[in-house]
C-alpha cells in the first residue's frame, strides 16, 4: 500500500455524532470542575453569621456587617478568577468542537501500522501518521489483531484532531483515542 498525503472530505452522519458525543464529555469536564467552585460562592454567602451573630474563625470574630461589607469583594474577585480560567477552558475544550461544525471536513490517511505497548501506562497504541510524539490508543484486543506494517485507514477531524474512524481491511476498531505521553 502507497502512504499518500491525507485527503479532505466532509463529515458523514456517523462522524458528526461522534463530534457530538466528544462535545458533550468536553461540556461535561467543564462543568464538572466550575459549577463546584461558583456554588461554592454561594454556599460562603449562605454561611454568613445572622443579625447579631458572631462568626468565629480560629481567633477572629467577625459581624454580620462585616461580612456583609468584605464579602464582594471576595466574591469579585474569586468569581473573576473562575471566570477568567472558565473562558480560558472553554475556549480551549469547546470552541474547537464548534469550529469544527462550520468547517465540516476531515482528513483522511492511509498508513502502514506500527505496533508499540506501553507497559508503564498500560497503554496500546499505533503510531500516529506524519506526526512526532502523538499515538492512537486503542484497546488490547483490537492491539493483538492487528500485524506490525498492516494496511490502516484513519479519519481525523481537521480543527480538534480526534480519531473519527479507525479501520483494517478486515476490521472497524471501536473507540480509537489520539493519545500523547506530554498530556499525562
Amino acid at each position: 500500500m502507497e502512504i499518500n498525503a491525507p485527503s479532505v472530505k466532509p463529515f458523514s452522519a456517523e462522524d458528526k455524532t461522534v463530534l457530538k458525543k466528544l462535545q458533550f464529555k468536553s461540556w461535561f469536564v467543564l462543568l464538572r470542575l466550575y459549577v463546584p467552585l461558583f456554588l461554592f460562592l454561594v454556599y460562603i454567602y449562605t454561611w454568613r453569621p445572622g443579625p447579631g451573630e458572631v462568626l468565629r474563625i480560629r481567633k477572629s470574630k467577625i459581624t454580620r456587617e462585616e461580612f456583609d461589607h468584605s464579602f464582594p469583594y471576595l466574591a469579585i474577585v474569586f468569581g473573576g478568577i473562575f471566570l477568567i480560567f472558565a473562558i480560558k477552558d472553554f475556549r480551549r475544550l469547546i470552541l474547537p468542537f464548534m469550529r469544527e461544525a462550520r468547517m465540516n471536513t476531515k482528513y483522511c490517511h492511509a498508513f502502514i501500522a506500527r505496533k508499540y505497548h506501553d507497559p508503564i501506562y498500560d497503554k496500546y497504541l499505533l503510531f500516529y501518521p506524519e506526526k512526532e510524539d502523538f499515538y492512537i490508543e486503542i484497546c488490547a484486543e483490537d492491539f493483538n489483531s492487528i500485524g506490525n506494517g498492516e494496511d490502516m485507514y484513519l479519519e481525523v477531524a481537521s480543527v480538534t484532531g480526534e480519531v473519527l474512524y479507525l479501520k483494517s481491511p478486515d476490521r472497524v476498531f471501536k473507540d480509537p483515542e489520539e493519545f500523547s505521553f506530554s498530556d499525562m
